[in-house]
């Protein structure tokens, strides 16, 4: 400090001389500080505050998600069909496109047990159908017991215990039901055997049922996959050809391939309906009327399918069907 005097000596003032350093301890300084403290604390404030309400929002929403996504999974334990909205949180979403997957999973394996049942039920109809027919024949006294009519009701028999056996392919709707047994295969015998199984139903509908062909063809194929096919179609041909109509089943070798028709008069099959009919639980527009799944002719194609052949169909309506088979010759 200076004192300023007079010069007489008296003091008229004071000079203070401060360092630089010491310009913390002014006023603005001080006011500077307190209000950057203030600040951030009023900042650190906001921040927090906020953090608290979009974490409430944000667990209030997963919450939610989670809630939908366990009640998802009870829906698809109890079979039912599952909407619940996706999820915008990444971890949940991908819990629910898991458990979406998994009820595609369990969809796809029931519809495809569900088909097989279907499939397994339908085959056993028609060796029931013939064994019933042949049974009222007996009692009426309209067949006798030779052992042609013995040989035709054991092969029905046979039939359905080979379907008995191809049920243990419900374990597992996925594996195939049975693999194919291949073993020597004469087609004339094979025709015989099915025209005699179902001679009784058509001569009671007043239907011709004829063979056209009675050369030896054999094949090294599965007799009982070739058979159902066979079967189907005669089937199908006795159901939708009104008396008085016939059926007629031919065959012959074609190059190297068997090609065995089952022609009718029948009702016939609309332009529209042909390409569908071969898929499981369709039915043409003439069928609706009649009893039945729509499962036959799929079955025909599996069959078909599962030993190398294949199927073409020729219709019209009123003018009758013709399935034609053809099968790939294989000899030893």
């Amino acid at each position: 400090a200076i004192d300023i005097t007079e010069d007489d000596g008296s003091v008229v003032g004071r000079l203070l001389v401060t360092r630089y350093s010491s310009i913390g301890n002014s006023v603005g300084t001080r006011r500077f500080l307190v209000s950057l403290v203030t600040n951030s604390a009023l900042s650190i404030g906001i921040v927090v505050s906020l953090a608290l309400v979009l974490g409430y929002f944000l667990s209030k929403r997963m919450s939610k998600d989670l809630v939908l996504t366990a009640q998802q999974a009870v829906d698809i334990d109890l079979g039912k069909q599952s909407g619940a909205p996706k999820s915008r949180v990444r971890e949940i979403r991908t819990i629910q496109q898991s458990l979406e997957a998994l009820q595609s999973r369990l969809l796809l394996k029931q519809t495809s047990r569900k088909k097989l049942v279907d499939e397994l039920v339908h085959q056993t109809r028609t060796p029931l159908t013939i064994l019933r027919t042949h049974l009222e024949g007996f009692q009426d006294g309209v067949i006798s017991f030779t052992p042609e009519e013995v040989q035709t009701c054991e092969t029905q028999i046979e039939n359905l215990s080979s379907i008995i056996t191809n049920m243990s392919g419900l374990i597992d709707a996925e594996k195939e039901i049975d693999p194919p047994r291949v073993s020597t295969v004469e087609i004339s015998a094979l025709v015989r055997q099915i025209v005699a199984g179902f001679k009784t139903q058509f001569e009671k509908k007043s239907i011709a049922l004829q063979v056209e062909g009675s050369h030896k063809i054999v094949l090294q194929t599965d007799p009982y996959r070739l058979s159902q096919a066979v079967y189907n179609l005669v089937t199908n041909a006795y159901k939708f050809t009104n008396p008085g109509g016939s059926v007629v089943i031919s065959y012959r070798l074609s190059g190297a391939e068997l090609v065995l028709a089952v022609r009718d008069t029948g009702v016939g099959i609309a332009p529209e309906d042909r390409e569908r009919i071969f898929n499981a639980y369709t039915r043409g527009g003439n069928a609706l009327s009649m009893e039945g799944e729509g499962i036959g002719l799929y079955i025909v194609r599996e069959n078909l399918s599962r030993i190398g052949g294949t199927i073409e169909l020729e219709s019209a309506p009123g003018k009758g069907s013709t399935f034609t088979i053809h099968l790939p010759v294989t000899r030893d």
